[in-house]
């Protein structure tokens, strides 16, 4: 087993350091689509999400129940930030307390010739951009705008450029809500309070679990045999790693909505299935119960609620355990 406060604080080019950055948490998922106006029926009528604003430009889809500006987003495979790829995760984000800790983040990584694929003015946030081990895009971002609401809404047109890290005094306001009102579809078959988590299968665990923890700056909440669990600064349970093996290749598998309650969770299983939609799988374990569907471009997404929330009893899952109840 790795000793996983070592890991910490060893960084990419092996010298001891603190972790570049700090997450609160994850943030969003951002997705790649086939069909923007259908996968924002799917996640609004059928998962549950309320949409907030889109981005014509790119065929671009953003969705929130109120956590922040957007708990999914998606860009169209056809678009200019599609680029032709496939349906699948586009990033992982996560939130950081202030612009301050991104900018200091990015300077020592900069410093360290850590590379970032690009940072980008989202206008209500700033982002730098840094790839996995395996290849997967993380965003961490930082909020510069508190009222989002009022600042995205309808159709966005106005260009994102470069964001220049440090050429202006940086935000040190903690611009999320701690509190938030969370919101509700109300005729949605599901009713998602925010999304938590999402499950990688890696190439290397090892590699990838340091890259999160020194490079993304997550706390190894969990380590079993062939996974581990990480989280922000807020003690959550965000990222599930997974050993790939012989069976199984080096992919993303799904993303996490936490539920409000069990019985609800249940209620909106009968009525998806009442309407036909299949349940691929559902988890019934004492740690979580949980049901897995597939989105319009055949994407897994969990819906959840946690009966068991304390790390410790998450050490004792087998890796298929862990690809489907973590």
């Amino acid at each position: 087993m790795t000793n996983i406060s070592s890991e910490k604080e060893t960084d990419v080019q092996g010298t001891v350091s603190e972790p570049y950055f700090r997450p609160r948490r994850l943030g969003h998922v951002n997705l790649i689509v086939n069909d923007t106006n259908a996968s924002m029926d799917f996640y609004s009528r059928i998962a549950g999400f309320e949409e907030v604003y889109r981005v014509p430009a790119i065929g671009g889809g953003f969705l929130s129940n109120g956590n922040t500006h957007h708990d999914v987003g998606m860009v169209q495979s056809s678009g200019p930030s599609g680029k032709g790829r496939k349906p699948g995760l586009n990033h992982l984000a996560f939130e950081l307390e202030t612009e301050v800790d991104l900018v200091r983040g990015y300077d020592r990584s900069v410093a360290r010739s850590l590379e970032f694929e690009r940072t980008l003015d989202h206008d209500i946030a700033h982002s730098a951009y840094c790839a996995d081990p395996d290849g997967v895009s993380c965003e961490l971002y930082a909020d510069v705008v508190k009222e989002w609401r009022t600042a995205r809404t309808g159709e966005v047109t106005k260009p994102k450029p470069v964001w220049w890290p440090g050429k202006t005094e940086p935000v040190s306001e903690k611009n999320y809500h701690a509190d938030p009102e969370i919101r509700r579809v109300a005729d949605a078959v599901f009713h998602p309070v925010r999304t938590k988590h999402a499950t990688l299968v890696v190439s290397d665990l090892d590699q990838s679990l340091r890259f999160y923890t020194t490079r993304i700056g997550l706390d190894a909440l969990v380590r079993g045999q062939g996974y581990a669990i990480l989280g922000g600064s807020c003690g959550e349970m965000n990222i599930t790693l997974i050993q790939a093996d012989e069976g199984r290749q080096a992919c993303y598998h799904h993303v996490g909505f936490e539920v409000a309650s069990e019985e609800e969770l249940r209620e909106s299983i009968s009525k998806w299935t009442a309407q036909g939609g299949a349940v691929l799988r559902t988890v019934d374990h004492p740690l979580r119960f949980a049901a897995f569907i597939e989105d319009v471009d055949g994407l897994l997404l969990q819906f959840f609620f946690d009966r068991e929330t304390g790390h410790e009893a998450w050490r004792k899952l087998s890796v298929e355990e862990a690809l489907w109840v973590a």
